[in-house]
């Protein structure tokens, strides 16, 4: 076995350093972790239904008018009675959504719109369609404002725009359950598509009566790593709605949302309703190929939405604080121009492609914007809000159309569009202007806000985590182990027969600093089915150093260090390397960001030869050759057994060779952090002695090594701190100076006492 250079002036330098190894300053998060997405889901679903069922009864009119003989006069009263009924709605439910159980609110509403469906299909004339229509505007808004105040406390903040995104493909698939509707009403009659569409309504109303209602706020709090533990009260709890509508139009961010969104609703809403006329008169379209070719509107959104959400999100996390504001505010300038084009050109193919782009980029601006509009609202506040911005979006929206007819009698209906389309220009000026100069100032007044509430009517003591005095990590259950408990009063043992350089450096527990820790993981949860694994694990990992996690089988080691390498997700929690939140970012990404997995076992590509699998460990750094190569000759000098093994197949090498293999591609990757699960497994004494050198060298370059191992003679050698976990949760032992191992050996034996 080869030498490491040792850790001096020279450490950093070397080619196996990780100082030497570029890395990332950011990775993206593709996944929705740290939350059960199931309240996403039935949101969206219930925002699914409620559009279908808006758009339902004018999908009726020719059947509504054939059996009732009813006017156009009296279909137009029937479309206007909604819209004048969701107004009056709205606002009320806003401030409903801000004082009471929101889940109940939801429930609630939506069985009484399920029953108002159910009017409306047995309906006798025009009155009583009248009265149904305006009875269903009086419940719609119940699910809008409510639902997204309840997404900002169920997903972090981090995520906040990429869930918007999920959230609102809701309101464009809802588009696409309309044809279920129109064949039913053509094959059993319009009476059978109201109640078809009821049975959903009674079916999600169920379901979110069931669901947690969270408390308001917290993932603000949690993300400024205040207590989220005690129930937060506010000044807005008894607040006026006078004072708190003031109190709203004091974010500059709002008002600058507020304004461009109805803007963009002016165009929005007629874009719907006159795009097939438009078709059929400019385009020769037949009324059927202009009504499938608006889907195409549908499908350019479903993508925008989603895009925009998330990298919304992945700009702000990277470090670019405004970046919702501004991939909202880009998003509506450019589709000024897609669609001035689309709407100019004769060439049919190159409008529908345009126009798909255009759709795509109109619509890809609402989720940051909702994000946007929940950053700078307090959590007591939202749903007035968000009710708020309806209101003026609906209005504007109904406004569109007829605006879009007068300019049409005056100018023609191309004309009428070019007009109106450079609105949705001013409405990303305004958020590219306004927006972005107001955002971070008035997201700051809303989080120092939230500190002082944290503070007031909270847990003063348990405010903010960096100044607390703990120093170690706490079980599952909230047990703190206090200084006799960490220490045995038993000098450690030497567990490989004397005491060797790393020992003799090794700190005491007061001599950690926990206070920046490189790895630190909050109230995590894990479960493989209905099998829970990780209970609320609580850890603190400072940089330098070797740390061993120890526990019996089946206590979950393997588990968490998954979750820390990217293989799992917990269901729930928060993992933070160097203070960034690294929920959702894969693997391969981690490993950029200098955190490598040495999993138990066979850790190799049996298949690929040995010279293949140490290279695939430079795969953070491959566009830097001269790197890779030094790192492998380096490697090479470290392991001289695998030289003459380097065109061998690794599955074919013995067991120790193998581990030597693993630990060689890992050396390869350089990692910060390098996560080792059971190195000894199954290895001989000799083996295992020559490993444990090589690692005791690692750490000489600066690497931070979290060991899993059952064997306590092993762990004891290398540990600078020692953790023990037991039924999925992690407590702190203390310096391994301070833990008396046969005690240690006891607990895993017979367990903890």
């Amino acid at each position: 076995m080869g030498v490491l250079e040792a850790r001096d002036d020279q450490a950093v330098y070397s080619p196996l350093s990780p100082a030497r190894t570029p890395r990332a300053a950011f990775q993206l998060t593709h996944k929705l972790v740290g939350a059960s997405k199931w309240p996403l889901a039935l949101l969206t679903l219930v925002y699914t239904i409620n559009v279908s069922d808006q758009f339902l009864l004018p999908a009726m009119f020719p059947l509504l008018k054939r059996e009732f003989g009813l006017s156009d006069t009296a279909l137009g009263f029937l479309s206007g009675s909604y819209l004048i009924s969701v107004t009056l709605g709205t606002i009320p439910f806003g401030i409903i959504a801000d004082r009471y159980r929101r889940t109940r609110v939801i429930a609630w509403g939506t069985t009484a719109w399920g029953l108002t469906m159910l009017w409306t299909g047995l309906a006798g004339g025009f009155v009583s369609l009248l009265v149904g229509r305006m009875l269903l505007g009086l419940w719609d808004p119940c699910d809008n404002p409510t639902s997204q105040s309840l997404l900002s406390d169920y997903y972090p903040v981090n995520q906040r725009s990429k869930v918007m995104g999920v959230y609102q493909v809701g309101q464009l698939v809802g588009f696409f359950l309309l044809p279920i509707g129109a064949l039913m009403g053509e094959a059993w009659g319009w009476r059978s598509a109201f109640f078809f569409f009821a049975i959903p309504a009674f079916v999600v109303a169920v379901l979110a009566w069931r669901l947690p209602e969270p408390e308001r706020g917290v993932q603000d709090r949690r993300h400024q790593r205040l207590s989220t533990d005690d129930v937060v009260g506010s000044v807005y709890e008894g607040m006026s709605a006078l004072a708190a509508y003031r109190d709203i139009f004091r974010s500059r961010t709002y008002v600058a949302g507020l304004v461009s969104s109805s803007l963009g609703s002016v165009f929005f809403g007629g874009i719907g309703v006159w795009t097939v006329t438009f078709l059929i008169r400019y385009h020769d379209l037949s009324v059927a190929e202009g009504s499938a070719a608006i889907s195409l509107f549908a499908l350019g959104g479903v993508v925008g939405v989603l895009v925009s959400g998330n990298f919304a999100d992945y700009l702000t996390h990277a470090g670019y604080r405004s970046a919702r504001v501004a991939v909202a505010g880009i998003a509506r300038l450019v589709t000024a121009p897609l669609l001035f084009v689309a709407f100019s050109v004769d060439n049919t193919p190159v409008m529908l492609t345009l126009f798909t782009f255009g759709a795509m980029t109109l619509v890809a601006a609402i989720p940051p914007l909702n994000a946007v509009r929940v950053d700078v609202l307090h959590p007591h506040l939202r749903g007035r809000g968000s009710s708020l911005d309806a209101v003026a979006q609906s209005l504007c929206s109904a406004f569109s159309p007829v605006l879009f007819g007068i300019l049409a009698d005056l100018m023609g209906l191309r004309s009428a569009f070019l007009l109106l389309i450079p609105l949705t220009a001013v409405a990303g000026v305004l958020l590219l202007t306004v927006g972005l100069a107001s955002y971070r100032g008035d997201e700051q007044r809303i989080q120092a806000q939230i500190r002082r509430e944290a503070q007031e009517f909270g847990d003063p003591d348990g405010m903010q985590e960096h100044e607390q005095a703990e120093k170690v990590a706490v079980s599952g259950q909230g047990k703190q182990l206090s200084a006799p408990d960490m220490k045995s009063g038993i000098s450690k043992k030497d567990a490989r027969g004397g005491e060797s350089v790393r020992q003799s450096m090794q700190l005491d527990s007061s001599e950690m600093d926990f206070r920046q820790p490189l790895l630190q993981i909050e109230e995590l949860n894990y479960s493989y089915g209905a099998i829970r694994v990780l209970f609320d694990v609580e850890l603190k990992l400072p940089e330098g150093g070797c740390h061993a996690l120890v526990g019996r089988n089946g206590a979950g080691k393997t588990t968490l260090l998954a979750n820390i390498g990217g293989l799992l997700d917990g269901q729930t929690g928060r993992i933070f390397y160097r203070g960034q939140e690294i929920g959702g970012v894969p693997p391969d990404q981690r490993v950029k960001l200098g955190i490598s997995l040495m999993a138990a076992g066979q850790a190799m590509f049996p298949s690929l030869n040995v010279r293949e699998n140490i290279w695939i460990g430079a795969y953070p750094f491959l566009t830097d050759q001269s790197l890779v190569e030094q790192r492998f000759d380096a490697v090479l000098n470290v392991f001289p057994n695998l030289k003459t093994r380097l065109s061998q197949r690794a599955g074919t090498l013995s067991g120790g060779e193998q581990q030597m293999v693993a630990l060689a591609r890992t050396l390869m990757a350089g990692p910060d952090l390098l996560l080792v699960d059971e190195l000894s497994l199954g290895l001989a004494p000799t083996v295992t002695e020559q490993l444990l050198a090589v690692v005791e060298q690692i750490l000489e370059l600066g690497t931070t090594i979290l060991l899993v191992e059952q064997s306590i003679g092993v762990a004891m050698s290398l540990a600078d701190s020692v953790y023990f976990m037991e039924r999925g949760s992690v407590s702190f032992l203390g310096s391994s100076k301070e833990v008396d191992s046969d005690e240690l050996s006891r607990w895993l034996l017979e367990g903890r006492a």
